[in-house]
């Protein structure tokens, strides 16, 4: 008997109380709940990696993307300049055909020179405002100086200049306005 009071006595010993029992049931339970919710709040570093890891993948995105967009209208400006290019030497080839044909050469020729055919009457109309003085004449008829260069351009500062009648209308406007006119203007 003696015996037996002492299994009993040591099997106490190794039991748990059923309150015990419950407590460590509860922290358990309580653990794997912990386990299984996520975390409320992240950490700053936990944040930091994922801002550091975005902006690796838009700068990765980015570059090749801007690259590409700059490429496509780099051609597109080009092909414009090509398209505007092959235009003016189309209008260039067609102006080479003008100048090879021979009514052009003929209609030219009329418009610029004055030339008239065979059996045509040209006539000239003159200004009535133009008066005889007036006209240049580009004539080899004009008496040439003989002088030495020195010499006209001493005679060009020993003499005044002439003095021009002044005419009956003025058709020029002045070379500057008058202070009176315009204070602010300088």
């Amino acid at each position: 008997m003696a015996r037996e009071k002492k299994r009993q006595r040591n099997r106490s010993r190794t039991r748990v109380p059923v309150a015990s029992r419950a407590a460590d049931i509860r922290k358990a339970q309580r653990a794997q709940l912990k386990q299984k919710q996520k975390p409320d709040r992240m950490s700053i570093a936990g944040v930091g990696v994922i801002v550091a890891i975005v902006l690796v993948v838009l700068f990765a995105i980015a570059i090749p993307l801007r690259n590409y967009y700059h490429g496509r209208s780099e051609i597109a400006r080009l092909n414009e300049s090509i398209a505007a290019k092959q235009d003016e030497k189309a209008a260039l080839l067609e102006k080479i055909d003008r100048y090879k044909s021979d009514e052009y050469i003929k209609q030219e020729a009329r418009r610029r020179f004055g030339v008239v055919d065979e059996g045509e009457t040209a006539y000239r109309i003159i200004d009535p405002q133009i008066k005889p003085d007036d006209q240049l004449t580009t004539d080899g008829q004009k008496e040439e100086d003989s002088r030495e260069w020195y010499e006209v351009l001493w005679d060009s500062v020993a003499e005044p200049p002439e003095e021009e009648a002044p005419s009956e209308q003025v058709n020029h406007l002045p070379i500057e306005p008058a202070p009176e006119e315009n204070p602010d203007v300088r």
